[in-house]
């Protein structure tokens, strides 16, 4: 399959190309980079620019969990596809067998409200982040100004 002389070119091309890659990335690289958080040892965090403190609601991590086990379906189903005319009414069988807990656990979960979003929510966190300022101390009267204007 492999003979001494391809495994010997590629011990040799291989260095040679990462060395290159390593190069160039070395001149195209921003080299008068002094901001102090980023070179200053990294102890609780470096000094952000702006306020990070928004608020951010769990359901949108839920939802990304949910994600995984249906992505993963979908690609179990797969191969049913590719052969759904050699396995005939058994090959039907058993992907109902597989599908009908995944589609009764989607069903107990909107009943549940487990995924879902409160439209409200997502409109007032865009709302109080373009109103954000650093210097405003005021933040119970902004959220009280940024509600009314969402109930309008």
């Amino acid at each position: 399959m492999f003979n001494i002389n391809s495994i010997k070119f590629y011990m040799i091309l291989v260095p040679i190309i990462s060395i290159l890659l390593i190069i160039i990335n070395y001149l195209i690289t921003n080299k008068s980079d002094n901001n102090i958080s980023k070179t200053g040892p990294y102890e609780c965090g470096f000094y952000s620019f702006r306020q990070s403190r928004t608020t951010y609601s769990i359901k949108f991590i839920l939802i990304a969990i949910l994600f995984l086990p249906f992505d993963l379906e979908l690609t179990s189903i797969l191969p049913y596809t590719l052969t759904i005319y050699n396995t005939n009414i058994y090959g039907l069988y058993i992907l109902l067998y597989f599908l009908l807990p995944l589609i009764i656990g989607f069903i107990i979960e909107i009943n549940n409200k487990a995924i879902y979003i409160n439209k409200l929510f997502i409109r007032n966190n865009k709302l109080n982040n373009s109103f954000y300022t650093i210097n405003n101390s005021s933040d119970y009267a902004r959220d009280i100004n940024t509600n009314n204007i969402i109930n309008k």
